[in-house]
């Protein structure tokens, strides 16, 4: 969610895409009144032809009777309780049962209408309480959230039904026909649209926060603690149970459970960051932990904290409905919601934010500035180790920043990445930097910028650790063996293979593969470049494949492959799965064979358009 969203974006982002909810239900309300008046004119025609030729009628009977079709529709008959027409209603059979589809119909559609205005006035009612106070952002958001996923519940039932009841009748009545496949694609579509939104409803997300830190008992760092505990005094504010240390570019605090390693810690948790430290004097290191500890003061973090698992079941609920296809429109009514509780989210915070600036304007400024130049740099050179295409000795992250920081201070790079930059924070959202930097009264020219970063730190919190160097190493050395296997994978996925030694990369990862029949004589190869079958004349390369789907046959299980530009008949093979001792392995395999071939001809395309 845009941490900086306004009132006219939320317009523009939300506001509108929510009304296609209505869109369906509309539409269904107005077919259901045209095929209705269509059938009334279609059997008034029909019964107009059937009096003017019956020679039994005098001239006068003639006219009463065209007079009475004419006053008395098919669809008012139909619908009538009186008896003086039942005789009538008999004489229509199926036409009446017709007649009263479109205005079963029509009655769903129009109560689809009401309940989507019930909703949003709902929405609203909740939206604006969050803006009071913290308890009735709370109430409000506890309030709304149970009542709009009963009514996205209900609306996905009663536009699934009416989606089905359409992709019938639409073509029945312009065409005279219907389509029993698009009546079952429509009606599974519908089906698996409420099964995914009631699930979603009903299944609780993980809510395990893991932290790659260690702790900092008092003993490691007592001049830090006793630091912290007098800006929480200054504050009027609680000081945090425990102090977590890491490298991650980021710092903050929060009162949710948080898992490090084996361990379990519950109560308040600050995140301090060593690499940042080391950047910040102890001054702006200040500024950016009075921030965080004026999130426990605002009371952000314990309602934070219980906030935390009814967004994240929103989250879940909001993914069901995008994932529903069909409800793809009451998906932008509920995202409507959360964009218009995420402004209430952001003035609170906001509020904390300045709450929580005790120290000096420059310091907070200068602290910024460092935070996000620093986050910046270090996704460059990560992006960048990424990228590239041959194995790395040593990937030496922490040294390669530390080595480039002053050549990326200096150049025009570092300009265009703090335009706009938003600090990362696990927990809350914040404003571009520059905003942040208004927020606080400083204004800082490119020349200033420069100068910040290039300042040497004279004194730092990280020099108040007993261990940081040592926490350092060891947390920069997991991290970078974590990164060299990914990015050793990432290759096996990108190589054509073009040399031998790319060749052995590739097959380290995907080596070749023999999955044997259970009779002797058939078995099914597969490596990185193609696959072969006994029962086949010739291999087949990957590059040959155009789709493979599982089928049933003759009660017997197969892997169809379709093939490239084969023609009708050698556009085709299948292996037959019952025949194999694993099948399912070989499913497998295949599946992430093909994908390696497909990732790697989708990186040679990008590459080449990039050259």
């Amino acid at each position: 969610m845009n941490s900086t969203l306004t009132l006219p974006g939320f317009l523009r982002t939300y506001a509108l895409p929510a009304l296609w909810v209505f869109a369906l239900p509309l539409f269904g309300l107005w077919f259901a009144g045209h095929a209705t008046d269509r059938f009334d004119r279609d059997l008034l025609t029909t019964v107009e032809g059937q009096i003017a030729q019956d020679t039994g009628l005098d001239e006068e009977r003639r006219q009463q009777t065209l007079e009475f079709f004419r006053a008395v529709p098919a669809s008012m008959a139909c619908l009538s309780t009186g008896e003086e027409l039942e005789g009538f209603r008999n004489s229509l059979g199926e036409v009446c049962s017709d007649l009263r589809q479109f205005n079963w119909m029509s009655l769903l559609a129009l109560a689809s209408v009401v309940l989507g205005i019930v909703s949003a006035v709902i929405a609203l009612l909740c939206a604006l309480a969050a803006f009071i106070s913290r308890p009735f952002q709370y109430g409000g958001f506890v309030v709304g959230w149970n009542v709009l996923r009963v009514t996205g519940a209900l609306q996905a039932l009663a536009q699934g039904a009416l989606a089905v009841w359409l992709s019938y009748w639409m073509t029945a009545v312009w065409f005279d026909s219907y389509y029993p496949k698009l009546i079952l694609l429509v009606g599974v579509m519908a089906a698996a649209a409420l099964f995914l939104v009631v699930s979603a409803i009903f299944r609780r997300p993980p809510m395990d926060f893991e932290v790659e830190a260690e702790v900092l008992e008092q003993a490691q760092a007592p001049e830090l603690w006793a630091h912290v505990r007098q800006l929480c005094e200054r504050l009027g504010t609680p000081p945090p149970d425990h102090i977590l240390a890491g490298i991650d570019t980021n710092f903050f605090v929060t009162e949710s459970e948080v898992s490090v390693g084996e361990r379990k810690l519950t109560g308040r948790t600050l995140y301090v960051s060593l690499s940042l430290l080391r950047l910040l004097e102890r001054s702006e290191a200040d500024a950016v932990l009075a921030h965080e500890m004026g999130h426990l003061l605002g009371g952000d973090t314990g309602h934070g904290k219980r906030l935390a698992p009814m967004l994240a079941r929103f989250g879940q609920y909001l993914q069901a409905l995008r994932d529903g296809v069909l409800t793809r429109p009451i998906f932008h009514f509920m995202l409507a919601y959360r964009g218009l509780f995420e402004l209430s989210l952001g003035r609170s915070r906001r509020a904390s934010e300045l709450a929580a600036s005790i120290t000096s304007g420059r310091d907070i400024a200068r602290s910024l500035v460092k935070v996000g130049a620093y986050a910046s740099f270090r996704d460059r050179v990560e992006a960048d180790l990424f990228a590239r295409g041959e194995q790395q000795q040593t990937v030496a992250i922490a040294q390669r920043v530390a080595l480039g920081f002053a050549e990326y201070a200096n150049s025009e790079a570092v300009h265009g990445d703090l335009h706009g930059v938003v600090t990362p924070h696990p927990f809350d959202s914040h404003p571009p930097l520059a905003a942040r930097l208004e927020n606080v009264g400083e204004a800082l020219t490119p020349a200033d910028v420069v100068r910040v970063l290039l300042e040497p730190t004279t004194s730092s919190w990280a020099s108040a650790i007993l261990e940081a160097e040592a926490i350092e190493a060891r947390m920069w050395g997991e991290y970078e063996a974590r990164f060299a296997e990914a990015h050793d994978v990432a290759l096996a996925y990108r190589y054509v293979p073009s040399t031998e030694a790319e060749r052995r990369h590739v097959e380290k990862h995907f080596p070749p593969l023999t999955f044997e029949g259970k009779e002797a004589g058939l078995e099914v190869r597969l490596d990185y470049a193609q696959v072969s079958c006994t029962e086949w004349d010739e291999p087949i390369r990957l590059e040959q494949v155009k789709s493979a789907t599982t089928d049933e046959r003759l009660f017997k299980k197969y892997l169809d492959l379709q093939l490239e530009g084969g023609g009708l008949f050698k556009g085709k093979r299948s292996i037959c799965l019952s025949k194999l001792r694993d099948a399912d392995g070989m499913v497998r395999a295949f599946g992430h064979y093909l994908g390696r071939h497909k990732t790697m001809e989708e990186h040679r395309a990008s590459s080449r358009q990039a050259a």
